[in-house]
């Protein structure tokens, strides 16, 4: 079955921001009752995510990769320093703000909380974080509460920060933005805004409907109860026909699986590769981060199986060949 695509309107009448399901596709109630479901989820279950309170570093460390990186809470202002203000000012001057819609929110904005985290080596980052600020002027935000986390990308820190503020946040994808009420999550938008900054953030100081990105994760984490053990693959099987709709696409599952790794978090990590295998068994990337999750936890047998199977799927695939090569 295809995606279910959500598209956010609002209604003239109530002003509140709905989901309307695309014409003329006709979709199985199933995955509509899902869909709400999870916006229920997503905006109650929250509550016990606070913001960090760690002090400010404005630390730069060169991770596992040899690349020179922000890492940790940092300052605003660290961004007007190089090498960052390039793409800074380059995504802050290019940005036009919905002023009509900043107007809508700026009360509500008062005496919340935006926790950022973000990478000073990802593209979304660069992108996003700049707007937001740019948005969260134009509402007369204080920024003294907006908190910026810079986290790494080396396999063994994988979204993670030194400080360790994303612990129990459930960071797979950056930016990720938390808006806070004092100490409850009220929403958050995950990589990318559904609509715009503006409206989506405005969604969520209105308490409306928000769903964001990666809903596949989301149910994931909410439905599968047995997620920190191994799971048979009949059963993986039978969650991957119910997930595969929601998913946008393998990169959904592939980097919360290597944020799982670097957790170590074992056996779930090695159920979401699994899994994401299943739900794109002709993609030979999805076998690759499988063999390399088998290889972590020590499998060898199970890793070579893999490898293997990328080879089958994509025969001069690099990393699959020096992996079976380290193997033999």
């Amino acid at each position: 079955m295809r995606a279910v695509a959500i598209v956010f309107k609002t209604n003239l009448i109530t002003g509140r921001v709905v989901y309307v399901l695309p014409r003329p596709k006709i979709y199985c109630m199933k995955y509509v009752f899902i869909l709400i479901m999870l916006c229920m989820v997503i905006t109650g279950c929250n509550h016990s995510v606070v913001p960090s309170t760690t002090p400010i570093v404005n630390a730069q460390i060169q991770n596992e990769k040899g690349a020179t990186i922000l890492a940790g809470h940092c300052s605003v202002s660290i961004l007007q320093t190089n090498p960052y203000k390039e793409w800074f000012d380059r995504s802050y001057t290019n940005y036009v703000v919905d002023t009509t819609t900043v107007s809508l929110m700026k009360n509500k904005l008062a005496n919340k909380t935006i926790e950022v985290f973000l990478g000073s080596w990802c593209g979304d980052s660069k992108r996003e974080v700049p707007r937001l600020i740019k948005v969260l002027q134009a509402a007369s935000f204080d920024t003294a509460n907006l908190k910026l986390v810079f986290v790494d990308y080396g396999a063994k820190t994988y979204k993670q920060s030194p400080q360790h503020e994303e612990a129990g946040k459930v960071i797979h994808h950056v930016p990720t933005i938390i808006v806070y009420n004092h100490d409850n999550e009220m929403g958050r938008i995950i990589e990318s805004p559904k609509i715009s900054l503006e409206k989506d953030l405005l969604a969520i100081v209105l308490h409306r409907s928000y769903l964001p990105n990666y809903n596949s994760i989301a149910w994931w984490l909410y439905n599968v109860r047995e997620r920190a053990t191994p799971i048979t693959d009949e059963k993986l099987a039978s969650i991957a026909a119910t997930i595969k709709p929601l998913c946008e696409g393998l990169r959904d599952f592939n980097g919360y699986g290597y944020v799982l790794l670097a957790q170590k978090n074992y056996a779930e990590a090695l159920n979401v590769f699994k899994l994401n295998s299943i739900i794109f068994p002709t993609n030979a990337s999805a076998y690759n981060s499988l063999g390399e999750a088998y290889l972590t936890t020590g499998d060898k047998e199970n890793a070579k199986q893999s490898f293997e199977k990328v080879l089958e799927l994509k025969h001069a695939d690099e990393n699959a060949i020096k992996r079976l090569g380290e193997l033999k």
